[in-house]
């Protein structure tokens, strides 16, 4: 970008909203969901569903800003090496430092609409919950934690988001975190396996800004066999009849790919990816249908 550059509100807003990622929005949203779901108790009167409709909403873009935000005012330097990123990449853009201090003006703005939010309308677990999805958020990419640079505990962080996201839903609805879902921990342990394959595919940029993943620091093939692995795990325990059985089955075999051959780590990683979001919205319609088909009951 041109020295002496000086970008209007409206390049300023486009250059926030790029870095939140838009097809990550619904990322939040689908987790919160899918922990209402499991709790079994979905709002009934206008109040719970204005509750949930505002906890949702906080949990797209400003949960985004947040993750994906700050993630490319830390990340620049080694995102300019990135041959996935640009400033129109779907993957993730190259965030120009002209705008960092707009996007960690806006990141703090969300953290503080996200809590307030749930302080106001959660329970006593649902804040916990949202404060440590907040936490992981910022200190995954920023200091002092930098939690993208300790080896391993980059992707655990990960899968640890995940599992926030949906203790955020289920707890909601007044489900306790001690009684939530198998499928919630597992569902956390695959996206770490996730995360895991998406650091091989970054493994040559990250190495040329020295930083330190766990594709640097184990290798891209251990990286990948890691994801396979999860996702093994997750097989062996989650009844294959199930639209998540039939999800975690997918994954084990995409995953397994890049396993093999180390050279398909990218388009396995975008598959499964592909993969999560449709098989989610397979899961959603599922859950739908039924839900539906028992009010008509009582009716």
């Amino acid at each position: 970008m041109p020295g002496g550059f000086n970008p209007t509100w409206q390049d300023r807003v486009i250059a926030l909203l790029k870095s939140s990622r838009p097809p990550g929005w619904t990322f939040g949203p689908i987790l919160y969901g899918i922990g209402v779901i499991h709790s079994r108790n979905l709002p009934r009167t206008l109040g719970d569903l204005f509750r949930a409709v505002v906890q949702i909403g906080s949990l797209s873009i400003p949960l985004c800003i947040i993750v994906f935000g700050i993630n490319d005012v830390y990340d620049y330097e080694s995102d300019l090496l990135n041959p996935r990123k640009s400033e129109n990449s779907l993957e993730g853009t190259i965030l120009q430092p002209v705008y960092h201090q707009d996007v960690r003006r806006a990141a703090w703005a969300s953290t503080a609409l996200i809590l307030g939010i749930f302080a106001l309308t959660g329970r006593k677990q649902t804040f916990l919950a949202t404060l440590g999805l907040v936490f992981l958020g910022w200190q995954y990419s920023a200091p002092p934690l930098r939690l993208k640079e300790v080896p391993v505990i980059d992707s655990i962080s990960n899968g640890l988001m995940v599992l926030l996201a949906s203790f955020i839903g289920f707890t909601s609805r007044g489900g306790s975190i001690a009684d939530a879902p198998r499928s919630g921990y597992l569902m956390a342990l695959v996206c770490a396996g996730v995360h895991a394959l998406g650091a091989a595919v970054d493994i040559d940029a990250d190495l040329q800004a020295g930083q330190r993943t766990i594709a640097t620091f184990l290798g891209a093939r251990a990286s990948a066999c890691i994801a396979a692995a999860f996702y093994a795990t997750a097989v062996a325990i989650e009844d294959l009849r199930t639209i998540f059985g039939v999800y975690v089955l997918g994954g084990f075999f995409i995953t397994a790919a890049a396993a093999v051959n180390v050279s398909w780590v990218h388009r396995s990683f975008q598959v499964v990816v592909y993969w999560t979001v449709i098989m989610a919205m397979i899961w959603f319609g599922a859950r739908g249908k039924e839900i539906l088909s028992k009010l008509m009951k009582r009716d």
